[in-house]
């Protein structure tokens, strides 16, 4: 969801990753699920809301207080569109956003970088997500993270290397056995599956079966 949601550009997304995804989508773009037996079109900040409408569940059963407002991270290529989009699918979850923050300063904060008075530091963080790269150069004073130069792709991510291992592996399988798999979906997500185990084999490994 986070390539579509208030991406105006969902269109060439669709072209790009549609055929990988085991959900329907339309050119608006609106997401095809199946509630109940019926099948609805719901936009993608919808979809997302029902995530962060699940999370809060979650984190309220274990801190047993209801949660209200939260801090979201977003890409740090993220356009106002996709922002504004990101904070109505928080609305939708009955969540106020106190703050927007890029993925890459959160992952600065993670590290611990917000506990520490730098007089005038520079950080590259370089974060690859699942479905982004985000590249940036954080300048850090006293605490205070203020991104100063950003690089990245909104479209390159872990899963893309999940996709190119599928294309790899579904040639190989048609040439083979000379059926076409790619239009069957449990083919797919089964293939999906063994492709992610794959290639978390391979960061540990050179080779893998």
């Amino acid at each position: 969801m986070k390539r579509l949601i208030g991406n105006k550009n969902a269109h060439e997304c669709i072209q790009r990753n549609g055929k990988y995804w085991t959900f329907k989508t339309n050119e608006k773009p609106e997401v095809e699920v199946n509630i109940e037996g019926q099948t609805k079109l719901i936009k993608p900040e919808e979809v997302s809301a029902q995530i962060l409408m699940k999370l809060k569940q979650s984190v309220e059963n274990v801190v047993r207080k209801p949660i209200k407002s939260i801090v979201l991270t977003v890409p740090a290529y993220f356009d106002e569109d996709q922002k504004k989009a990101t904070i109505k699918a928080a609305e939708i979850a009955g969540l106020h956003v106190s703050e927007l923050i890029s993925e890459p300063s959160a992952a600065a904060y993670a590290y611990g970088f917000d506990q520490h008075k730098f007089s005038d530091t520079n950080l590259l963080v370089f974060d690859l997500g699942g479905g982004t790269l985000d590249v940036v150069i954080v300048k850090i004073k006293d605490g205070i993270f203020n991104v100063v130069a950003i690089g990245g792709d909104t479209l390159l991510g872990g899963r893309d290397f999940d996709n190119a291992l599928m294309d790899y592996f579904v040639d190989i399988i048609e040439k083979k056995y000379k059926k076409k798999i790619s239009e069957n979906v449990k083919v797919m997500q089964k293939l999906l599956k063994e492709c992610i185990d794959l290639k978390h084999m391979l960061t540990a490994t050179e080779d893998a079966k």
